[in-house]
C-alpha cells in the first residue's frame, strides 16, 4: 500500500521536487525491497514544481534507501 504524499515526511517548499514523482519512485522503490530486488543507482530527475517536496531531504532519504539497498560486500 503506498502512503499518500502527506504521510511522506519531507517539508514542502515554494519550488521543490515534483510530489507525484517522488511518490512513485520511492512506492517502486518499496516495491523493490519488498521482492527482495535491488534498485537501480541513479534516481531519476525529478522535475520541479511549486509546492514541491524539500529537494535535499529527498535527495537524503533516497541515498539513504539506495545504500541499503546495495549488497553488503
Amino acid at each position: 500500500m503506498s502512503l499518500s504524499s502527506e504521510f511522506r515526511g519531507f517539508d514542502l517548499t515554494r519550488h521543490g521536487y515534483d510530489r507525484g514523482e517522488v511518490d512513485r519512485y520511492l512506492d517502486y522503490l518499496d516495491h523493490l525491497g519488498s521482492l527482495g530486488q535491488g534498485a537501480a543507482a541513479r534516481p531519476p530527475q525529478f522535475r520541479t514544481r511549486g509546492r514541491g517536496y524539500d529537494r535535499d531531504q529527498v535527495d537524503a532519504r533516497i541515498a539513504e534507501l539506495l545504500a541499503r539497498a546495495q549488497p553488503a560486500e
